[in-house]
């Protein structure tokens, strides 16, 4: 099983380097493998490339757990195709939404898509451990300060990688964390795992971001900043920090984990601790550099994203004029302009007039809804934010902030920073915080697969269906365990 284990390691390496002619003559044999990979500095460089390649497939978070599965699964898509002005037609077969958007657990698209989530999860982490077991095994190959933020990089992906399966597959955990979930895997050997209780891996989860904590405290990204550009200084992999799980991506991450356990307090001083040590490095998105070259990622806030070369090809797929409405992954316009409350003319995300709004009526086809532009490919041959998936985003602690604030006041102070910042007035204090955050989560994560776990995690009641044109009670889908929690795959394929 070991042999097979480092062959799947060595395999993807070179699946995902293949051009790299080193690996050319690579030879079938387990030690020969490690000796080469980390033996020489730069391909232990390739072999940590290749571990954030494999979180970013389309299986994983370059699609499924971005902005289509689970996006749909929070009703931000429609399961019905759409006519040409974008209202749900009267018969149909759906879209490839509809299995999320009906929670049809069993329908053999969805359970096919599932388990190759969560293969290549666990195949992640499993390169992740064998990684981390070869750094110990191989000392020195890098300078040790450089090995630090490899492997504090590291421990943060294998907790935010357990985290969002747990997210996904786990019981709702403010009402039954003791409920048994998924395994938690630390080490590269044989054998499968038992799931353990939801507490358990949390407990497992923050462990593991503390040691990333610890490993990261001389992150280049405190002293240096997040350095956008490469150089020749030999110092290219303390530059682009904000594409790597950096130290403050680190502790975002601890501030949403806290806040799904419940720990308000913890959660309150995490955010609010960290918000103002970023903003120099993490800017507000300026709505005058954002129109050239156009970013609609609003990517000066982002503190981490994923590098996905083939990100406009797959969005395009799905979004374009040129894609069947059947194929679609979008809502109706009466969803959309519901989400956004019909801000059309001054909502940063959503007013048609801004070239950085996310929404646009697609050409080349019969379309004449609008669609969601938010991954199009950026105009410009030295566009720094192109190919990027935002993972973690400043303004979701400012959400965590007012939503474990001491008082409603304070959360509507932070909670219009954030409105501010994206066109709109402020939310008066006469309406329910609550309900005023569950709105801009709706809007600010389209596409980013965030706010199915909010509605999980706040144990919301009931969401607007995605197909909607009303919002009567009968447009609104029950939300309990048995929509909340995915079952796990059959096979539980874990090391394949």
């Amino acid at each position: 099983m070991k042999s097979n284990l480092l062959r799947i390691y060595a395999l993807g390496l070179l699946t995902t380097f293949s051009a790299c002619k080193k690996w050319v003559d690579v030879q079938p044999n387990d030690r020969l493998l490690e000796d080469q990979v980390f033996s020489d500095p730069d391909n232990v460089r390739a072999a940590l490339n290749g571990i954030y390649s494999n979180v970013a497939k389309p299986e994983f978070y370059g699609r499924t757990m971005t902005f289509t599965a689970v996006d749909a699964l929070a009703q931000l898509h429609s399961g019905a195709q759409l006519n040409v002005a974008g209202s749900p037609e009267a018969t149909t077969t759906g879209t490839p939404a509809k299995p999320y958007t009906d929670y049809s657990f069993r329908d053999p698209a969805l359970m096919d898509g599932m388990s190759r989530l969560w293969s290549q999860a666990y195949r992640t982490v499993l390169n992740i451990n064998l990684f981390l077991t070869n750094l110990d095994k191989y000392p020195g190959v890098v300078p040790q300060q450089e090995e630090k933020l490899y492997r504090g990089e590291v421990y943060a992906l294998r907790a935010m990688i357990h985290f969002d399966l747990l997210r996904l597959f786990g019981p709702v955990y403010v009402t039954d964390s003791a409920a048994v979930s998924i395994p938690y895997y630390t080490k590269a050997q044989p054998g499968v795992m038992a799931r353990i209780p939801a507490t358990q891996v949390m407990d497992s989860v923050m462990r593991d971001l503390s040691q990333a904590l610890e490993l990261l405290a001389a992150d280049p990204i405190l002293t240096e900043g997040k350095m956008d550009r490469t150089g020749n200084d030999g110092l290219d992999y303390s530059r682009m920090r904000n594409l790597k799980m950096n130290y403050y991506a680190v502790k975002a991450l601890e501030a949403r984990m806290l806040l799904y356990r419940n720990n308000k307090a913890a959660a309150y001083a995490a955010a609010t601790a960290l918000i103002p040590q970023l903003e120099k490095e993490f800017p507000w998105f300026d709505p005058v550099k954002g129109r050239s070259p156009v970013d609609r990622c609003f990517s000066s806030e982002v503190i981490f994203a994923l590098n996905i070369p083939n990100l406009y090809d797959w969005s395009r797929d799905l979004f374009s004029g040129a894609t069947r409405r059947d194929a679609m992954f979008t809502p109706n316009s009466a969803r959309l302009n519901s989400t956004y409350e019909n801000n059309l003319l001054t909502d940063y995300r959503f007013a048609s007039s801004l070239v950085y709004g996310w929404w646009e009526v697609p050409g080349g086809g019969d379309i004449a809804f609008k669609t969601m532009r938010k991954y199009n490919n950026p105009d410009g041959d030295q566009v720094q934010f192109r190919y990027r998936m935002p993972m973690l985003r400043k303004s979701e602690l400012y959400y965590i902030a007012a939503e474990t604030a001491p008082n409603d006041t304070e959360g509507f102070d932070w909670l219009n920073q954030v409105r501010s910042h994206r066109g709109l007035t402020v939310a008066p204090n006469t309406t329910v915080l609550a309900q005023e955050i569950q709105k801009e989560y709706a809007k600010e994560f389209y596409g980013e697969g965030q706010l199915f776990f909010y509605y999980k995690r706040t144990n919301t009641g009931r969401i607007l269906k995605g197909s909607t044109t009303g919002t009567t009670s009968s447009n609104y889908q029950a939300m309990t365990p048995a929509q909340y929690v995915m079952p796990i795959p059959d096979a539980e394929i874990i090391y394949q």
